[in-house]
């Protein structure tokens, strides 16, 4: 059984890195929790994906509050191809 690997773009504080993901096709949108324990998430949208390396790259969008994010995700994400 294979792993997506996430390529996660432009993210302010951190910069690009990747991150492994589970098994199924990932979406057109990702949501991540921060880990410090703030109440915090960072929105994503998929750019591209490569199906046979199992590669999906992301942009950020946005981070704050969920209910904040996922307006903008949406957003971002019709305009995406």
């Amino acid at each position: 059984m294979s792993h997506w690997i996430y390529e996660l773009s432009g993210f302010p504080e951190v910069g690009d890195h990747q991150r492994i993901a589970g098994e199924a096709e990932p979406g057109k949108v990702v949501v991540f929790e921060r880990a410090d324990g703030q109440v915090i998430v960072d929105g994503f949208v998929r750019e591209s994906i490569d199906d046979l390396m199992m590669v999906a790259r992301f942009r950020w969008v946005a981070s704050g509050d969920f209910s904040t994010v996922m307006p903008e995700l949406l957003r971002a994400a019709a305009l995406s191809p």
